[in-house]
């Protein structure tokens, strides 16, 4: 519904938009996504399955399996995203009944990377505020928010060190994840949770990105009424900004 005051006839003028088409159809998409990812992932699994096998026996060929492994690595995980996204688009499906500390889930979190870490020889800072309160919310969710801030960083960052801190601001818990990356230009700092938009679709494709995991953390964000932003400069890395209410959950 639109509304239009007239001042001449001092009268407002109402006009009602029939959204039904719209809807159905939103519906429709969403539902094709869901089906065809559910559709996709037992034929996946099925060809990197045989892939590995092929592996253990063929050791002329181990540069083509790689290849082929890496590929469906990847469609499979598009195929999940797509999946985490839809989900997250039914927001009875999320849900809201944990009660937690954000610094727990961000030392959870910092073990599945070490690895990583220790690889591209980059050094970790961690800056957390004592005594910060509890938050509600899906833990499993806000795990996935720090799992694809942290991962990003990594990728896009080959020297200096990733910096993660929590503390309170404006009675809102503020989480940083901050690199000394490749940073972002400006032109691109609009649309990065866009799904499937990627600042290098080369440097994407070769670290395997999905074009996904902005959107997704993004989602979860505001599912918790929570807001981000990012602040970025070409080779002078990149802050992702997370503040998220320590009294109230709401869906938006």
């Amino acid at each position: 519904m639109s509304a239009a005051y007239l001042p001449s006839q001092n009268e407002t003028v109402l006009v009602f938009h029939d959204i039904t088409g719209i809807k159905n159809l939103e519906r429709i998409k969403k539902d094709f996504v869901v089906n065809v990812s559910h559709e996709l992932r037992t034929p996946l699994t099925a060809i990197k399955g045989y892939a590995e096998t092929i592996e253990e026996t063929d050791t002329e060929n181990l540069k083509y399996l790689e290849i082929i492994k890496r590929h469906t690595d990847r469609l499979i995980n598009i195929v999940e995203d797509l999946l985490v996204l839809s989900e997250l688009e039914e927001k009875e499906l999320i849900s809201m009944g944990d009660t937690f500390h954000l610094e727990s889930v961000i030392d959870q979190v910092l073990k599945m990377f070490e690895g990583k870490l220790k690889t591209k020889n980059l050094k970790l800072s961690l800056e957390v505020q004592k005594d910060l309160p509890p938050v509600r919310g899906d833990l499993m969710k806000m795990e996935q928010v720090l799992i694809n801030l942290v991962d990003n960083a990594i990728k896009y960052t080959e020297k200096g060190q990733i910096t993660i801190s929590l503390r309170m601001r404006d009675g809102s818990i503020e989480l940083k994840v901050k690199d000394t990356g490749i940073g972002i230009p400006a032109e691109h700092l609009p649309r990065i949770f866009e799904r499937f938009y990627t600042v290098d679709k080369s440097h994407s494709r070769r670290v395997g990105g999905t074009g996904l995991g902005l959107s997704i953390v993004k989602h979860i964000v505001h599912l918790h009424g929570g807001s981000i932003n990012v602040e970025s400069e070409p080779g002078m890395g990149s802050t992702f900004t997370i503040r998220y209410p320590t009294t109230h959950v709401h869906h938006s």
